[in-house]
């Protein structure tokens, strides 16, 4: 089997099927993954082609298709827009989305040195996706104003913990404590947790992205002004421990992104190279000469080109997201447009936008902002080759208009309809999607070993793996027009 050709626009680079554009450290993790991923598609009838074969006699013509912006779908496309932060029921404005944000403490899940309970997060993975939304979440130990997530063993065991008044933690009737992040008890728990993620939830298809989380205020990797005079050595994490978290990360987490708030959290660059990032202060210290201010970090670290191989995320700044849409590009912090095809964004938490019913010029402005974070895949043409035994070769073009790339190679699906939309042929196959920058067409071909005489239309699309999830829509006039979901490529009497 070859690979799928890429065009000149586009370079070819190695792929791990299944995964999101990195390499694969572990062999014997790619071999597991390579052999899931064939075992799936063991009952489908598509193979993948780099040219047409012999066999093949009549070619039909490129067929151009038509960019639509607004296609049915597109605002609903997973794993990129706009973000609310997830409830226990479906969003009752009904703002496009395809996934939620929680964050949960620590406590809820490790109940003793080694031992997890994981139902707290299985139930909120299990209400997501019973929405058809995929998940972004991290865990914390301090969030302010809410009861500590210290695993209560170690608070039995004696760890010190520090008072603070910052954010109004001293004002809530449950104020947080922070750690002393210095006792090698707190690290070995923090660092087997990850472990312990990562082997039960890598690649979970609930999951869209993990932010690290864990250690500073909300799990963001800070402790704001901290130390404070008088206070005693330890209130911060010494850095061969947040080292060491980056490590459990990077070891434990092949297949979910994992993103982390700052590039300058540690100066060893291999080791930052496994991560995204998320810009917490979004609109408002994004851009800017300062070292506090995200994009400034990740020039100082040398990570600009970071978001091609993994996300960009994070959170409008919450105290300009009301009336932020009230005009575009937006209404209050730095512009808009400039920040996101700065940063390469692929998702943004907004929730104020999903709380209360947005006036019909907050939507609009809100949608056309979400139709520019991440990937806008278009088919600008497809051509079938039919062969004489009743095979059929389909080659599609496919551009990247968006500002980064889907970080998931999903599966795609072709099936082959007949006049009364039965379907009569189908396959599947999974395209190094990863790889297709901004501004990039990849040619990409798959081959049907037959097709039946009374095949009239062809419908193709990029499934969620993720049972009831949104599909990929292209941003295309011809996505819908004959199945929901679908792009159609081919209709007997068009041609």
């Amino acid at each position: 089997m070859s690979e799928p050709h890429v065009s000149s626009t586009q370079s070819a680079t190695p792929f791990a099927e299944g995964l999101p554009g990195r390499s694969i450290r572990k062999p014997g993790a790619a071999r597991r993954l390579w052999c899931a991923t064939r075992a799936a598609f063991a009952l489908l009838s598509m193979t993948v082609f780099a040219t047409v074969g012999a066999g093949l006699a009549v070619a039909q013509d490129w067929r151009p298709m038509v960019f639509r912006a607004d296609a049915p779908g597109v605002d609903d496309n997973p794993l990129r827009g706009l973000v609310p932060f997830a409830t226990g029921r479906r969003e009752p404005i009904g703002f496009p989305h395809s996934m939620e944000w929680f964050s949960l403490p620590l406590s809820d899940v490790v109940t003793g040195p080694g031992t997890y309970d994981w139902s707290a997060l299985e139930k909120q993975l299990t209400m997501i996706a019973g929405h058809g939304n995929q998940a972004i979440f991290r865990f914390y130990i301090d969030n302010p104003k809410l009861p500590s997530g210290i695993p209560r063993y170690l608070l039995h065991a004696g760890l010190k913990t520090f008072t603070y008044s910052d954010e109004d933690n001293a004002k809530s009737t449950t104020p947080s404590v922070g750690p002393d992040y210095s006792d090698p008890r707190l690290i070995e728990c923090m660092v087997g947790f990850i472990h312990a993620l990562g082997l039960k939830y890598d690649g979970d298809a609930r999951i869209a992205y993990l932010t690290a989380g864990l250690y500073g205020f909300w799990g963001e990797w800070h402790v704001l002004r901290h130390p404070l005079p008088g206070e005693p050595a330890g209130w911060t994490i010494a850095q061969k421990d947040k080292d060491a978290l980056l490590r459990a990360y990077a070891q434990s987490f092949q297949r979910t992104p994992v993103l982390v708030r700052t590039a300058v959290i540690t100066k060893d660059r291999e080791l930052l190279s496994h991560f995204g990032f998320h810009d917490d202060s979004f609109l408002q210290d994004t851009i800017g000469p300062g070292p506090w201010q995200f994009w400034q970090g990740m020039r100082q670290a040398g990570m600009e080109d970071s978001w091609e191989q993994h996300p960009t995320g994070g959170e409008i700044f919450p105290p300009i997201q009301a009336g932020i849409w009230s005009a575009w590009p937006n209404a209050k912090g730095q512009d808009l447009t400039t920040t996101i095809a700065t940063t390469h964004a692929t998702f943004m938490f907004d929730s104020t936008l999903f709380a209360t019913v947005p006036a019909a010029t907050e939507k609009a402005n809100a949608q056309r902002a979400q139709r520019m974070l991440g990937y806008t895949l278009f088919c600008s043409s497809a051509r079938i080759v039919r062969g004489k035994n009743g095979s059929a070769t389909v080659t599609v073009r496919i551009e990247n208009r968006g500002v980064a790339p889907m970080y998931y190679a999903w599966p795609v699906e072709l099936e082959y309809l007949d006049g009364s939309t039965k379907v009569v042929a189908r396959g599947g196959t999974v395209w190094p999607l990863p790889t297709l920058l901004p501004g990039k067409t990849a040619e990409w071909s798959v081959s049907l070993q037959h097709v039946p005489h009374n095949a009239k239309t062809l419908v193709l699309r990029v499934a969620n793996p993720m049972p009831c999830g949104h599909s990929v829509a292209f941003a295309n006039a011809e996505m819908g027009t004959v199945m929901a979901g679908w792009l159609t490529l081919d209709v007997a009497g068009q041609r």
